[in-house]
């Protein structure tokens, strides 16, 4: 291993990944040498990050475009980053926003159609991804 490079051959995916701490993330764990992936509901923002990262990090940035609060998309995505990465080592569940909750019950009510987005989001995509792999 290259002590310099820690995450060398190693795949990250990382969800949000086109501004804040997403992007953060993708630009420090490129500059370790991880192979990364990043999503986003743009695809000018993501190819505009996933370029600046590259420039900056060196390295393999692959980016997917998802909005990951509908449930199909996180099914897509899922299809789509397994069909495309060598693997995905390791998953970070970046993406948020704010979904109103409806029930008022919760957390009692705990179905996948009483949670709010974020926490729905972040566990399909996990899921997905570690089934099909």
């Amino acid at each position: 291993m290259n002590p310099e490079k820690p995450m060398s051959g190693r795949t990250v995916l990382i969800t949000g990944g086109t501004a804040g701490i997403g992007r953060a993330t993708a630009l420090g764990l490129a500059r370790l040498g991880a192979h990364v992936a990043i999503t986003g509901r743009d695809r000018g923002r993501a190819e505009d990050a996933a370029r600046e990262i590259r420039a900056a990090a060196g390295g393999r940035v692959t980016a997917f475009v998802a909005d990951l609060s509908s449930q199909g998309e996180v099914h897509r995505l899922a299809g789509e980053a397994l069909l495309t990465l060598p693997r995905i080592d390791v998953l970070v569940n970046n993406v948020g926003g704010y979904w109103r909750t409806t029930s008022p019950n919760w957390p009692t009510s705990c179905s996948p159609t009483n949670w709010p987005g974020d926490i729905r989001t972040g566990s399909s995509l996990r899921m997905h991804c570690t089934r099909a792999s």
